[in-house]
């Protein structure tokens, strides 16, 4: 008698990256999977996730350091689908600003509090030009995926907020009336938030003279270049109990997103897609998507740690070792 597989729950985009794990072309030796992938935006995959639906997930991975700093048993795979910079994701509104120190003692917008798009984009803003956090009001237009510490600053919320994949409108309006003096949002990532191009800046553009505050790509690859991070901003995460329970699983579950991935590449991504992704590995010098925990994303998961230090999001520094499966580190 065939000995009955462990069934596994999964929360996940539906991509070139997954589409091949979600229509069954590669699975898990041992283990029946149950995927779900019908999400309205990430924010709702990645609040399911912390609300533990699914033992195997993406996550926002400034929410996943929090929740790790607070005690909760999720751990994170060395698998990194969301990438790249986001200075294309800081918006204002033309005429309002001269230059970004500007914003210093300003109030500025953002969808989540708490959103890695934003953790990186603040983060960039501190480091660049000095301005920190805790010197600027804050106002959010939706629903926090999970913060877990009382924040040392002062934060504004739409209440009730929006549903998930909703936000955005409302702080491009406020942004457009001078109610906010910018906003830091998320989308575009990959090689759209390197040379631009994508859906964002339309979005945010159907409110009057809003556009985004740095779009200079030149400048942009040289940011990447001399401070060689690149941001991670989801992550492929599962339950501690899980990988204790069934200590192949790490293993096979790391195995099975990069076997997607390569099918992926092959079957799925359009010719547009294949060259933007050469070009964003042509940036790099290497591939940001390759699934492994190597020198650039142990620099990256570490700056993240920073920059919530300083934002007030989290108070003490995690060493990799303890918040990554042992694999990554094979």
């Amino acid at each position: 008698m065939a000995k009955e597989k462990t069934r596994l729950k999964l929360g996940l985009p539906f991509d070139y990256r997954t589409r091949a794990l979600v229509e069954g072309e590669v699975g898990i030796e041992g283990y029946d999977l149950d995927i779900i992938h019908n999400f309205s935006s990430p924010g709702e995959r990645h609040y399911r996730f912390a609300q533990e639906e699914f033992d195997v997930g993406e996550f926002s991975a400034a929410t996943f350091l929090r929740t790790r700093e607070r005690g909760r048993r999720f751990l994170a795979l060395p698998v990194f689908f969301d990438r790249g910079p986001r200075q294309r994701n800081i918006f204002y509104c033309e005429g309002r600003l001269k230059h970004p120190t500007e914003l210093k003692g300003k109030k500025l917008g953002c969808f989540r509090y708490g959103a890695t798009a934003v953790v990186w984009a603040r983060g960039f803003l501190l480091d660049e030009y000095g301005l920190k956090t805790p010197e600027m009001g804050w106002y959010v237009s939706g629903k926090e995926v999970y913060i877990g510490l009382e924040l040392p600053v002062k934060v504004e919320r739409l209440e009730p907020p929006p549903p998930f994949g909703q936000e955005k409108p409302v702080l491009a309006r406020l942004v457009s009336e001078g109610k906010l003096h910018a906003a830091l949002v998320a989308g575009d990532i990959g090689y759209l938030g390197i040379f631009g191009g994508g859906t964002l800046p339309k979005i945010m553009g159907e409110s009057p003279g809003v556009r985004p505050l740095f779009e200079d790509t030149d400048e942009i690859i040289r940011h990447i270049k001399r401070t060689r991070i690149y941001p991670i901003i989801h992550l492929i995460a599962m339950k501690e109990e899980v990988a204790e329970k069934h200590p192949d699983l790490p293993a096979k579950l790391i195995a099975t997103f990069r076997a997607a991935k390569e099918l992926g590449i092959k079957k799925y991504m359009t010719p547009e897609q294949l060259a933007g992704y050469e070009k964003e590995k042509g940036v790099l010098g290497e591939d940001p998507y390759a699934h492994v925990l190597g020198e650039t994303e142990k620099r990256t998961m570490r700056a993240l740690n920073r920059y919530q230090i300083e934002q007030g999001l989290m108070k003490s520094e995690l060493p990799l070792e303890g918040v990554f499966v042992r694999e990554a580190f094979a």
